[in-house]
């Protein structure tokens, strides 16, 4: 099943469900995206907001550092079987709100947040990613 993870800016949220979930199913089913993803192209350890999201996710032995920040388009919809949005409905594009696809976790943003926060959201994302494993 290929799985479409989107946040706001593609540096946290996103990011890390990608990595988490293709980590659990061994695989590279699964994408992420930005509504916004202001640093577009970049590689993500580019990007001055990712220490906390990198240092977490080396402790899960995963390595994103040559990951790339992708803005959302519309053909990333199309592509995926699901779509799990993780950002606030005023930085969706219509398209986005008008797919069937769409799964919405309530997961807060991490900028400008500190270490023992990002923790907790890395938490929330991996219940939330074992859960819809079970229900494949």
């Amino acid at each position: 099943m290929k799985v479409l993870f989107i946040c706001k800016a593609n540096i946290g949220r996103s990011q890390i469900a990608e990595a988490l979930y293709n980590k659990y199913t061994n695989s590279k089913e699964a994408f992420s995206a930005g509504t916004v993803a202001k640093g577009a192209g970049k590689k993500i350890e580019e990007h001055e907001r990712t220490d906390f999201v990198l240092d977490i996710l080396d402790k899960e032995e995963i390595n994103i550092r040559e990951h790339t920040i992708k803005r959302l388009n519309e053909n990333m919809i199309k592509d995926a079987n699901k779509v799990i949005v993780m950002t606030d409905q005023e930085s969706w594009p219509n398209y986005l709100k008008n797919s069937p696809k769409i799964e919405y976790w309530n997961i807060k943003d991490g900028k400008g947040k500190d270490y023992n926060f990002h923790i907790k959201m890395i938490k929330q994302i991996k219940q939330k990613i074992k859960k819809l494993l079970n229900n494949k």
